[in-house]
């Protein structure tokens, strides 16, 4: 068995998965990777322009090409690299990559589903003044129903393990996030 612990996390744009890894980053000493980060190095080596709709075109085009598990084979590989205990991915989207995760880590594997509303994660996305944002709110919703039906994420959070509500109350946020760390048996590291 993979003695590596792995705690995945999902959520549409703006749902605060970056923000989740980083508190386990900075809190717990967790190791963060995130396959976005990835796909855009990938994009950018290939000299493919960064939007929205290419990061949703490229894992699928790559996946196609390379296998399901594509994606989630470099993730697990610069995990190892690391030589890291905890390691965060701040970034499962499709049932594939909780498959992949799973099968690999054999019980060492736990997703973390993050709901948001979509207003507030709207707002979270202009805030950030990235490149691939939308331009207004109907495009981000238009955005968020092709991520649901590309991903299957609707799926991925029906099989996560826990399901983590971020709409801001920070205090609430960290509460239920050391929750959701004892009942993966992680508790211990909350003495640190």
């Amino acid at each position: 068995m993979d003695k590596m612990i792995v705690l995945g996390l999902s959520a549409l744009p703006g749902g605060g998965k970056d923000y989740i890894a980083d508190m386990l980053v900075n809190e717990y000493g967790f190791y963060k990777i995130t396959p976005g980060d990835i796909v855009r190095e990938i994009m950018k080596k290939k000299g493919i322009p960064i939007t929205r709709e290419n990061e949703q075109k490229i894992p699928i085009l790559y996946r196609k090409r390379y296998g399901e598990y594509f994606l989630m084979k470099m993730v697990y590989k610069r995990a190892k690299e690391s030589g890291k205990k905890l390691v965060a991915v701040s970034g499962i989207r499709t049932p594939g990559d909780l498959r992949f995760f799973r099968e690999k880590l054999d019980g060492n594997f736990k997703n973390i589903s993050i709901v948001c509303s979509a207003r507030v994660r709207y707002n979270r996305i202009r805030e950030r003044k990235r490149e691939d944002a939308p331009k207004n709110f109907s495009e981000f919703l238009k955005q968020d129903k092709a991520e649901r039906k590309l991903f299957k994420l609707d799926e991925t959070k029906k099989l996560s393990d826990f399901t983590l509500k971020n709409e801001g109350n920070e205090a609430q946020l960290r509460k239920n996030l050391k929750n959701i760390l004892k009942k993966s048996g992680l508790g211990y590291l909350l003495t640190k």
